[in-house]
Parts: C-alpha cells; structure tokens; sequence
C-alpha cells in the first residue's frame, strides 16, 4: 500500500487525473497559439508527462511548455502530475494484476519541491537535473525515509543519511519522489518479495518485470518518473530493463560508489540509471558518478570518467566501429532458441551494420568462466553484516534476517545457503577474485585481438515469463568482468500483448563513453521503445 498523500492543485483523484492526462498528451508538440511571427519566441507547447524527458522538464521551467491550463509548471505541480499517476495505476487491477512498484514515497517531497522552486524563482535551475523525478530502487539510503531492499525484516529501517550517489543527485537538483520495489535484497532476477510479492511489468502484468530492479523498471516504463537508480550484481540493471523496453547501464566496478546501498557483492555491485532514453541515462551518470572516499573502489588510478558522457553522444557513433557478436562463452549460447529474441538481434545486427559498423561475427570465448554466482553466495552474509553495522538498524546481523519469518520463502532460502557458505577469508575466495581479473584480462584481449569496438547479445534468452519460471539471461558475463555494458531498447515480441527485449552493449573497463557513442547511435537509428498501453492513456 502506498502511503497516503494530498495532490494539489492538478491531481484530483482518478477522474481528473484521466482528463488532465489526456489533455497533457493531446497538447504535446501542439502549439497553444498561432504561430509565432518572425523573430518573436515561439508560442510554448502543452507539457506532455508521457515519455517526458529530462529536456522536457527543464523546457516546462524555462517556460517553453505549459501545464494543461495554460500556466507554467512548478516543482510541485510537477510532483503531482507523477503522484497522481502513481496513485491511479500502480496499484489498481483494471491493469489485470497490479504492476505494484511503488514501495514508499517520499514524505518530505513537498517541502523539497518548495524548496526547489524557491531556488528557482530566485536564482534559477538548482543543478542540471532541476526538479526531475526520481524514484530509487529500495536499496539506496535517504535520510528523510526508510531504505528496506523490499524486505519485511527490515520495515522501518532508517540510515542516518543519504548514499553518496542519492546526495549527487540531489545536488543536481533531482527530487526524489520514492522508492521502487526489487527482488528482496536483490538476490533474484526475478522481483520475489515479501513486501508486495511480486512485481509485474506494465507491458503486461502476469508477466514478471525482472530482478532485481523490477520496480524501478516498471515504474519508468509506466511513466510514473522520469529517471529511475538499479543496481546490478547480476543481471539487475540490464534483465529489467530489456524487459520493459528501458536504457539501463551497467558502468564497471567503481565508477560509481557503492557507499549507501544495500549491498549483495561489494565485488560486484554497482549503481546506474534506468532511464527511457539513452541521454537521459547519460544525464543521470554525469551525476551519479565520482570518487567517493568512502569506496576505494572509486579511486582506482586507472578509473576515467569524463566531464560529461553527453559529450559521447553521436549519432553517427557506429560508423567505422567493429562490432562483435558475441555467440557463445564459456559454453553459454548468448541467444538461446527464443525465435522472438533471435529475430529481434538478428534485425538489431543489420540496424548496426546499416548505421557503418563492420560486424565481426560470430565471436566465441570457450575459456571464459563464470564466476558471478560464487561470490555473491560467499559475499552476501559478510556484506550485509557490514552494512547492518553502520547505523541503528533493525536487525543486527544475516542470521537475524534470517529467523525472522518475515522473508519471501523464495528468497529466504538464498539467504540462507549464503550463511551456510559466508567465506571471505579463504584462500578459496582470494582465487575466485584472481580467476575474475584474469576473465577481465582474458576478454579484453580478446576484443585487443579482433581489433573491436565492443560486443553485442541480447540481455535477455526469451521475453519477460511469469513470476516463478526462470528468465535465461546473460548477467555472468559483464558481471563477473566488472566490465561495463549499456541495454537498449531492441524490439517487440510478436506475443497477443507484445514484449521488449533489448540489446547489450559490452566494452572495455572504464570505457563507457564509447558505450554511449555506440548506444546512441543505435537508439537514434532505430527508436524502438515503445510505451506500453496502460488505462486510461492514449494508444502508444
């Protein structure tokens, strides 16, 4: 149940929201006047809250686009606009089942956003992503409401303050508006709970929206905000993405700090965006990025971060590039037999060859070994002890969580294998990260070898399933590499109720501007999100 809140002075319940939707849809890119004269500004368009990007936003409060009654947009009429959406249809069953993505909001997100207009009015935009709507998966610390990984065993749980990527954003101005569902303590790719149980895409909601950041993709899918934090041990932040027809990046190990956010595997955790655009995804690590004292891992002396990845942003970033495909490692077929999925890249491959890419393919690496798995069971318990010692948490170790009762069953039994086999003290455990560096060296080689830009496979081996029956994917390979990869939008499946499936950009440590020069070339190309038909909006 989301809590409850007051909406004014757009939000008036479901039926308002519904004409105030339409109204906001039917205005995008419509002039609300003639056209302008020569050499006079032109007239500003109707705000338009599906699909809205972070230009949007900014455009609404320069004035260059209005609300539905003519009157230019503030922060918290802004907020509302999301609110009322949220409280339409995150929980409502004329989607079938609920989608259910919403875990908390943010009590304080009226006074914040008074706070942000108040900057505003009198010195202008309070950073770059001024105002923008973010929910963060519930794994990310707040100091001004509960951070619970979606666990009944830690209700009420309450850090001291924000993690370092929650105190960037909000420097750049975003406004936090709540916090997204996930598999419990994200140890699943699929969105098991014992908060809300499940959480189902908006594409179609007996389908699971993937782990384990589901919540945070189903949320921006359904446009419930503009921006959306993963995070990815395995899989978590390309899987829900891919499903939900969503840009996802996972950057390398360090790029972005892990300090603040429940932890899984401190080795292979990282925090990115999930956004619907691949600019908005670059807006959002522009901010979410940085050297953080409080994770070594973040001062790495080979670690490059640029100015801006917006500067990577080309749409003419494929030509010239070699591209590999990447069919199989270690013994994984990174397609599968899905015809939908094989018939969505196979498109994408001639996408990327028609944009100038040489393709190289097949590329195949038979000695690469998969090590994601081991160490999040041997690191898990550890970890989460750590970060349970940080502050006046409600349970004071794993095993409390643990005997608790107040686990999903599903993912109790994780946790539990995790306290059987904790090790981080082993010579066992210090061979498995020797072995992982040397799969890093192993495919960067690789890739030196065959001269390529990057690889690409699908995230995903079939379309979203039912909560329950395992979703095949290719977490392991970026995973246990720490190397980073971007998911883009790829296509639709030809189900009754079609599905996303996306595409995986895979490169070099520390080199994700080319990632982004790559994944935006491609998503310009081929612009193949498409938003899913939720009630009471227009047809996509």
């Amino acid at each position: 149940m989301i809590p409850a809140f007051t909406v004014r002075p757009f939000a008036l319940g479901r039926a308002a929201f519904t004409t105030l939707a339409f109204a906001c849809l039917a205005g995008c890119g419509q002039s609300s006047s003639p056209t302008s004269a020569p050499g006079t500004p032109p007239a500003p368009t109707t705000f338009a809250l599906l699909e809205a990007t972070v230009a949007d936003v900014q455009a609404a409060f320069r004035g260059e686009q209005v609300g539905a009654d003519g009157q230019t947009l503030n922060c918290v009429a802004l907020a509302e606009l999301y609110l009322a959406r949220i409280d339409a249809l995150d929980n409502s069953t004329d989607t079938g089942l609920p989608i259910s993505s919403i875990v908390s909001l943010n009590p304080l997100w009226r006074e914040q956003a008074e706070a942000l207009d108040a900057t505003f009015d009198t010195s202008g935009p309070a950073g770059p992503l001024h105002c923008v709507p973010v929910l963060l998966k519930d794994l990310y610390d707040t100091f001004d409401f509960p951070t619970t990984a979606s666990s009944l065993a830690l209700a009420g749980s309450q850090p001291p303050d924000d993690a370092f990527t929650v105190a960037r954003l909000r420097e750049a101005g975003a406004l936090i508006l709540g916090k997204a569902g996930m598999s419990e303590y994200a140890y699943w790719t699929q969105s098991f709970n014992s908060v809300s149980q499940r959480i189902g895409t908006p594409y179609n909601t007996a389908m699971d929206a993937g782990g384990s950041s589901g919540g945070t993709a189903a949320a921006i899918a359904a446009n419930f905000a503009v921006l959306g934090t993963g995070s990815d041990t395995c899989a978590s932040i390309r899987l829900p993405p891919s499903n939900n027809g969503l840009v996802g990046v996972r950057s390398s190990v360090g790029l972005v700090s892990q300090d603040g956010l429940v932890p899984l595997s401190h080795s292979m955790d990282v925090g990115g965006p999930i956004t619907r655009s691949v600019r908005d995804a670059a807006l959002m690590l522009d901010a979410m990025a940085g050297v953080d004292t409080a994770d070594i891992r973040t001062q790495d002396p080979e670690r490059i971060q640029p100015a801006t990845y917006t500067a990577h942003l080309n749409e003419q970033g494929l030509a010239g590039r070699r591209i590999g495909v990447l069919r199989s490692y270690g013994g994984t077929d990174a397609f599968g037999s899905n015809a939908d999925v094989n018939a969505i890249m196979e498109q994408a491959i001639a996408d990327i060859a028609a944009a100038g890419a040489e393709i190289v393919d097949p590329v195949e690496l038979p000695d690469f070994t998969n090590i994601s798995t081991l160490l999040i069971v041997q690191e898990f318990a550890d970890h989460m002890d750590e970060y349970l010692a940080s502050f006046d948490a409600p349970r004071d170790s794993t095993q409390d969580i643990f005997t608790s009762g107040l686990v999903h069953p599903f993912i109790e039994a994780l946790v539990g294998a995790s306290l059987l086999l904790r090790d981080t003290e082993s010579e066992n455990y210090q061979t498995q990260l020797a072995n992982r560096e040397a799969m890093r060296v192993y495919v960067e080689t690789e890739l030196d070898a065959r001269q390529l830009d990057a690889l690409i496979y699908p995230p995903v081996q079939q379309p979203a399933r039912p909560t329950g029956l395992v979703q095949g994917d290719n977490c392991g390979f970026s995973s246990t590499t720490s190397m980073p990869s971007i998911v883009v939008p790829a296509g639709l499946s030809g189900d009754a109720s079609p599905l996303p499936v996306g595409i995986e950009f895979f490169g070099r440590k520390w080199d994700e501007a080319t990632l982004f020069e790559m994944a935006y070339a491609y998503e310009q190309a081929t612009l193949r999100r498409r938003r899913p038909a939720l009630p009471g909006d227009p047809p996509p």
